[in-house]
């Protein structure tokens, strides 16, 4: 990727969110330690609250993936961490996760999930989900998008140049690529793939914060990796990824195409309260151009009945296999929610539970209703996804939206330039009775000037 000076200024513009994040939540925690500091557990919320002393028996995915942070970036394992009675003087953690967001997100039921991203800094704010039956971490394993994936397909077509009002072959129809998003037309946007290619969709994808997808055996390919094997372009939609990643790939959105990874520790302190500095920070970087985030937006723009009074875009996507599983993955500026419900679950959609996490982190942060941009108006007003050959029907959608176009009349000329050769034959079958007859040469001259009048008052064309 080639970045300008845009690019990097926003990027360290990211690096700077981060550093003063960690500032703010060392210098806001609460008065809940007993020398008035954070409290004395190994885990603690944003706030300094400490975690139910039983947590990492009762959230054993997500403690495992904050202890896996932990070890990869700060090189602490859990025999470190602060004990009661065996290290007092253990490092205590402060987690990115939200009381609040944690808990609203853990009132859910069934077999659903659900994650909140902050954007522009990476941080996971709540993340909840586990198999009632089995254990099994529903927001961290990978279950079919459906058309939840098709902003990462048109920021794919978007990053190459084509505008919104570009135009795209759905079956047996022709839509642009807002309509394709907007209305969730799975033809057009698989035509999309197919012209950038699976590659390209997919190294896209990753830099939007997918880390992880599953081909149709079910075998995880490393994204980071450049691993595609098996994954065609027109089954995107069907091939699984998860919850915490599309969360992280529309805040990747909400905050103007700038990613941050997503992570789970927010600060490690010593028994000083002192922070201990990470071995390894978080990977920032802009990964889409910042008119590509705006059209996406634009893209995903919400119904404002869903929340009042404030703009929001996301994308709603139900995936019909042996049971219905049911996504709402959507975005305000200051928040991205992925959610995902399934069987039982999925009866009121995954909008439910979205609504449940976002309407929670506006009532207890404030958050400020903030207008979206609208459409950038960049870009080109591409037709090449139309027709394998490049052409277009005069007949079709886009030539009705746009008669004046050049490119419908050009289309239209072969099928006029069959009809004049048709006609030519039968002049020409008719003159070799004449032959034999002397007299007869100079007949001819009429009827050739015949075939000049008929193509000069032909009507039944619309581009004669």
């Amino acid at each position: 990727m080639r970045f300008t000076r845009m690019h990097l200024a926003v990027g360290g513009a990211v690096a700077l969110v981060l550093a003063i994040g960690v500032s703010i939540v060392l210098g806001n925690l609460p008065d809940d330690g007993s020398d008035g500091g954070p409290a004395d557990a190994a885990l603690l919320y944003d706030d300094g609250r400490a975690l139910p002393a039983d947590f990492p028996d009762t959230h054993g995915p997500l403690a495992e993936r904050v202890y896996a942070e932990l070890e990869a970036r700060y090189g602490i394992t859990p025999d470190q961490l602060y004990d009661e009675d065996d290290r007092p003087d253990g490092y205590r953690v402060v987690l990115t996760l939200d009381k609040a967001l944690q808990d609203a997100a853990e009132e859910t039921t069934g077999e659903a999930g659900v994650v909140a991203v902050e954007p522009g800094s990476g941080a996971v704010l709540c993340y909840a989900g586990t198999d009632p039956d089995t254990g099994e971490d529903l927001v961290g394993s990978l279950h079919p998008p459906s058309s939840v994936f098709d902003m990462i397909t048109a920021a794919t077509a978007l990053e190459a140049g084509a505008s919104i009002e570009s135009w795209w072959a759905d079956e047996q129809t022709d839509v642009t690529l807002a309509q394709a998003v907007s209305e969730g037309r799975s033809g057009a946007m698989d035509t999309v793939a197919g012209e950038y290619g699976v590659e390209t969709v997919l190294a896209t994808a990753n830099g939007m914060g997918l880390t992880a997808i599953a081909d149709a055996d079910g075998t995880v390919r490393d994204l980071a990796a450049g691993d595609y094997d098996g994954l065609a372009a027109a089954d995107l939609g069907t091939y699984p990824v998860s919850v915490v990643d599309m969360a992280s790939v529309y805040a990747t959105i909400a905050a103007g195409g700038a990613y941050a990874e997503t992570h789970f520790v927010g600060a490690v302190l010593d028994s000083g309260d002192r922070e201990i500095e990470a071995q390894q920070g978080v990977r920032t970087e802009q990964a889409l151009a910042e008119t590509t985030a705006q059209d996406l937006q634009y893209l995903g723009l919400g119904e404002s009945e869903a929340i009042e009074d404030r703009d929001f875009f996301g994308v709603a996507a139900d995936y019909h296999g042996q049971t219905t599983e049911s996504w709402f993955v959507g975005a305000i500026p200051q928040l991205s929610v992925a959610a995902w419900a399934n069987g039982a679950a999925a009866n009121d959609g995954g909008v439910a539970l979205w609504r449940t996490v976002i309407d929670t982190a506006i009532e207890e942060h404030g958050y400020e209703a903030e207008s979206l941009p609208g459409a950038s108006g960049a870009g080109e007003d591409l037709t090449e996804g139309l027709g394998d050959d490049g052409s277009v029907d005069p007949a079709g959608e886009y030539c009705q939206a746009n008669p004046g176009d050049a490119a419908c009349a050009a289309s239209a000329s072969p099928s006029e330039s069959e009809e004049e050769p048709s006609s030519e034959p039968e002049e020409t079958s008719a003159e070799p009775e004449p032959e034999p007859t002397t007299s007869e040469p100079e007949e001819p001259e009429p009827t050739t000037s015949e075939p000049e009048e008929t193509t000069s008052e032909c009507t039944s064309w619309p581009f004669c």
